[in-house]
């Protein structure tokens, strides 16, 4: 029988991790004026651009583990240790660590502040049938890479559809992203290896800031410059001389 691609509870996860964006990129519908009619039809619209995105995502972390030969389990950031603080006091020192900082960043600064950093995954670090029975860091942070790649594509879609909802959704999401922190993406690629790290956040940045002046070919090929020479000063620095 062949696995399905998504588990009942990683459904749930990808849905709460929806609504979650849904808040915080909803909350504040740009306008001067409240309308709530007009406030409802731009979250509608927000729901469907944040599950675009969270879907591309997940579906290039999930081809990256296929073909590692592993699997990822989808998971609202840190929820499992937010369910198993025993006392009231734990569960308040977790806020920092949890989805609900998003979510009061997003209500104290009325809408204007994008915390976009609420999804994770767990990882089944052994694999049966290859010759290196282990997952390594360094496959999982290429997961994450391939996550955020699949992001970036999507991004040069509402860029060439001058979609701005899209591209200001996709930016902030890749840039939260790539902040090592806890267990998100961004500390999986910073685990894996630090050259890695080094080159996805100057290739993505690069990538999703030039792409606000210039077209997307011209994006890709700068950022492929710039990474590629500052991960080789890293490495010819902080490795190569270090030594």
């Amino acid at each position: 029988m062949k696995k399905r691609l998504l588990g009942s509870l990683e459904v749930k996860a990808i849905i709460s991790v929806i609504i979650l964006l849904a808040i915080i990129f909803g909350f504040n519908d740009g306008s001067n004026e409240f309308i709530f009619s007009d406030w409802v039809s731009n979250l509608i619209l927000i729901i469907f651009v944040v599950a675009l995105v969270i879907l591309v995502n997940v579906l290039g972390s999930k081809l990256a583990t296929k073909y590692y030969g592993t699997e990822i389990k989808i998971k609202v950031w840190n929820s499992q240790k937010f369910k198993q603080a025993t006392t009231f006091t734990k569960k308040i020192m977790l806020i920092y660590t949890t989805p609900i900082l998003n979510i009061l960043v997003a209500l104290i600064s009325n809408g204007k502040i994008y915390l976009s950093s609420v999804m994770s995954f767990d990882y089944e670090k052994e694999v049966m049938g290859r010759k290196f029975p282990y997952i390594t860091y360094f496959n999982v942070g290429m997961v994450v890479f391939f996550g955020l790649l699949f992001n970036l594509v999507l991004m040069w879609i509402f860029k060439l559809l001058s979609f701005e909802p899209g591209l200001k959704i996709s930016f902030w999401f890749i840039l939260f992203s790539l902040i090592p922190f806890s267990e998100l993406p961004g500390a999986r690629l910073l685990t894996g290896s630090i050259t890695l790290y080094v080159f996805s956040l100057v290739f993505f940045l690069a990538n999703i800031i030039l792409l606000q002046a210039i077209n997307s070919f011209f994006a890709l090929m700068a950022s492929i410059f710039f990474s590629v020479i500052v991960a080789s000063l890293y490495v010819f620095f902080f490795r190569y001389n270090s030594k």
